[in-house]
């Protein structure tokens, strides 16, 4: 059976949640590769979890971003939700994922943001689809993806490009979120190198919430 797990995101200051991202289980592979019936699905089972229960900190909703541009029937059902969590006084933050996107997805985007507290670009890497879209919408943050942690191992080929995406973030007014922390080393190294949020299983791994 389909069932909700969360992983808080940490400030790495304080070391208190700032908020939790919820996954469903129907969607834990690539969300590309689900049919849109099961995203909807999904996002209603989300909607309703959270209308039933009290979070203290924002949530975090993943969005095919692909659906977004491509579905109206999709889109207005996310349209629909938020505003049904709005109401409610849900804090709520989407994160888009990193599928290919059409051309609505960028107007879309920009008439969800008033419904939400925070848009988000997940699994950023180095991949120029990426870089268009950063520019295209502007997010209020990104999540760097868990594969740039590797690039802090000081004989990688890539070694500098984390750093260099923090500053380049920095300059852009978007805050980072560091996701895949899996030790002490890449926390520290985070932490003193200005990220001051992060996710992964040393910070805390992912918990059922509810089984459907």
């Amino acid at each position: 059976m389909p069932s909700l797990r969360s992983q808080p995101i940490i400030n790495l200051i304080t070391h208190q949640p700032s908020g939790h991202e919820l996954f469903h289980s129907a969607l834990r592979y690539q969300s590309m590769q689900s049919h849109e019936g099961t995203h909807r699905d999904a996002l209603e089972d989300i909607v309703q979890f959270i209308e039933d229960h009290h979070f203290n900190t924002p949530i975090f909703i993943n969005i095919s971003s692909a659906l977004i541009s491509e579905s109206n029937r999709f889109f207005r059902q996310v349209k629909n939700a938020l505003k049904r969590l709005q109401d409610a006084n849900k804090a709520i933050s989407l994160e888009f994922t990193e599928e290919s996107a059409g051309a609505t997805f960028e107007k879309r985007v920009r008439c969800l943001e008033p419904l939400c507290q925070q848009i988000i670009l997940d699994d950023f890497s180095s991949l120029s689809s990426n870089l268009d879209r950063l520019m295209r919408i502007q997010p209020n943050a990104v999540k760097l993806d868990h594969i740039l942690l590797r690039t802090l191992s000081s004989d990688h080929q890539y070694h500098g490009i984390y750093a260099a995406l923090i500053e380049l973030f920095a300059r852009l007014q978007i805050d980072v979120i560091a996701e895949g922390i899996e030790n002490n080393s890449q926390y520290q190294w985070l932490r003193s190198h200005g990220v001051h949020q992060g996710q992964g299983y040393y910070l805390g791994p992912p918990r059922i919430q509810a089984v459907f």
